[in-house]
């Protein structure tokens, strides 16, 4: 016989009977995570290998655009591998943060009918994002061996850089994913708040290239401190840990803050879908 959900007006019981939910449904979960891997390249004639041609494409329009055309300062890396650091993880981060603020209206049918943890769906697709990074890393340890810049410390820092991509983009996108449930106005946003996190991260040009005061508050965007630190690694420079643990602190407050947000409005959203 199943077990009996009990509904708790109690914030204590609330967070329990969440946490409870989480691990009852974490089959549901890797079967969203599964679905959203697959669905992907679903129908595709490259597949997978999508995921190396779109970021050593963009790495060869940046090199040529930002680094021979606008002469942009790479702080003595490669341009090749200065560009494609950057770009492994922002592009796993871009896709996963759009397609979590779409989630909830792309299964507006599923949620609305049956009842699950619905953080999963979004988390879903996080999670399933890091098959793309993991296919991008790979390449990106690939070039900076062949360039001679590859370094231990680019293995043992990503697990850490990683939770933060991940914290931030699930924070971000329960926040984006329930605005859109309530106002459909947010899909179209999605797009420019992408643009201007890109803008405010060290994509194209270095973290040298920002004002002093800029530079110490850089850690508001943790995906700053992410591309920093994998330049960082693969010119064996010392691991800026003030950087790394203040960036770390903000995406789990992100995270915590996306799902507070998350869970004050979840009630309502079988109703306003």
């Amino acid at each position: 016989m199943p077990t009996p959900t009990i509904i708790s007006a109690e914030r204590h019981e609330r967070i329990r009977q969440f946490l409870r939910d989480l691990w009852d449904y974490r089959e549901l979960f890797w079967t969203f995570v599964e679905r959203d891997v697959k669905v992907r390249y679903k129908q595709t004639a490259l597949g997978v290998i999508w995921v190396v041609l779109q970021p050593l494409f963009m790495m060869g329009a940046f090199s040529v655009i930002f680094g021979k055309i606008a002469k942009m300062p790479t702080d003595g890396m490669p341009l090749p591998l200065f560009y494609l650091a950057a770009l492994v993880p922002w592009n796993t981060f871009a896709t996963a943060l759009s397609q979590s603020a779409l989630s909830m209206e792309s299964n507006a049918q599923l949620i609305s009918k049956v009842y699950f943890p619905r953080i999963v769906v979004p988390g879903g697709i996080i999670c399933g994002s890091f098959v793309d990074f993991a296919i991008g890393w790979t390449l990106l340890n690939g070039m900076a061996i062949w360039l001679g810049h590859w370094h231990w410390q680019l293995v043992a820092m990503t697990p850490i850089l990683l939770l933060m991509q991940g914290a931030t983009a699930l924070g971000v996108g329960l926040v984006l994913s329930m605005l859109n449930a309530q106002y459909r106005d947010v899909k179209h946003a999605v797009g420019f708040v992408v643009q201007i996190f890109m803008l405010a991260t060290p994509v194209i040009y270095p973290l040298s290239r920002l004002p002093l005061w800029a530079q110490h508050w850089i850690f508001l965007n943790p995906m700053a401190a992410v591309v920093t630190t994998y330049r960082g690694v693969l010119q064996n420079m010392p691991v800026d840990w003030r950087l790394v643990g203040l960036a770390l602190v903000t995406a789990l407050l992100y995270l915590v803050g996306g799902i507070w947000f998350f869970r004050r409005r979840e009630i309502y959203l079988a109703d306003i879908l």
